[in-house]
This record gives structure tokens, sequence and C-alpha cells, in this order.
């Protein structure tokens, strides 16, 4: 089992004071902070939530292609001995890879889609947060589209990533009573 401790150190290791290591730590503390709010509802690993949310781009210490840093992170974290850490690097791409897709970028040939809650809850947050600040889901896919126009394979499956995430997060919502975007409020506000 992957502690906060090692997780803390593998992103030490890895990103060291990288930029993009201060969207690892927003994504993860944002996680944090919603766990005890979804958790009243769903039974919810807090810790593996914060380490697999605070690693899901470790991959970035090797490539920032919007694909492939999740393929590299999934490497990484499967040489580690860490493979729910390993599964979430790649499922968080896109909202979840099919097996053809994954198998394209050198991944085992299944589908790496996220399946428990705190997968989903990494792959959701980490569209919430648009380098180290909170955002809605509209500004980060818009931000996404314009920054990866070129990128054909990535671009072509943005709209279906985006309907995962406003899927998940009408889930998340009914789960909660309240919107998500009142929580991202909220923390925004505790964080400032």
């Amino acid at each position: 089992m992957l502690t906060r401790s090692n997780a803390r150190k593998i992103l030490s290791n890895y990103g060291g004071k990288a930029r993009w290591t201060n969207h690892c730590i927003a994504v993860a503390d944002l996680a944090d902070y919603l766990t005890p709010i979804i958790g009243k509802r769903h039974n919810i690993d807090a810790d593996f939530l914060w380490s697999a949310a605070l690693l899901h781009d470790i991959g970035r210490h090797v490539t920032h292609d919007p694909v492939r840093h999740g393929v590299a992170g999934y490497n990484l974290m499967m040489e580690l001995g860490h493979p729910e850490v390993a599964y979430v690097c790649a499922s968080h791409v896109l909202f979840g890879l099919k097996s053809d897709e994954a198998a394209q970028f050198g991944l085992p040939r299944k589908n790496f889609v996220p399946r428990k809650m705190e997968e989903m809850l990494v792959a959701l947050i980490d569209y919430l947060i648009e380098f180290d600040k909170p955002t809605t889901l509209q500004a980060r896919f818009s931000s996404l589209r314009e920054r990866n126009a070129d990128d054909r394979f990535f671009f072509s499956r943005l709209e279906r990533a985006e309907k995962a995430a406003n899927d998940f997060m009408a889930f998340i919502t009914h789960a909660m009573g309240k919107t998500l975007e009142e929580e991202l409020a909220a923390y925004s506000a505790w964080t400032s």
C-alpha cells in the first residue's frame, strides 16, 4: 500500500520543483477537501485517493504529451510496485482509454477506464484544476481544445471525455446534495 509519505517522496524524486508538480499538489488538495463531503454518501479510501491524485501526472517527468504522460506514469508506477496508482495514471487521461486506444500507446490491450469511486474522482478533479487553480469543466475543456488542437487523437476524444466528466459531475452533485461548483467556490475561499 502506498502511503502519503511515500507518494510525496515519489513526486519529489521525479518532479523536484518542476511547475507541473503544483498541479499535482492542487489536485491532491482538492481531493482531500472533497473526501469528507462525498464520503458522507460513498465509501472513499482517503489515503489512496490523495496519493493517486498526487501522482496522477507523475509521467510528466518524461513527457508533457496529453496521452503519453499517462503511459509514462503507468510504466513508472508499475515499476515501483504500485499497480492501483499505475491504473489511475493511465485511466485519468481523457477520462479513460479503450483497449484499442491503450494498445496504440503501448499499454496492455485492456480498457483503462476509471471504475472505482477514487479513480473517477481523480479524473474529474484533474479537469477541475487548471494548472494549480480551480476552474469549471466548461473552461477547462475549452482550454484543452485550444492547447491541443494539433493533436488529432487527443482532440478527437475530448468530447467523449467531457461527456464522461459531466455525467460523473452530475452523479457527485446528486450525492452531495449541492453542486460541485458551490463546493469549488467554498474551496477557493478556503485556500485564499
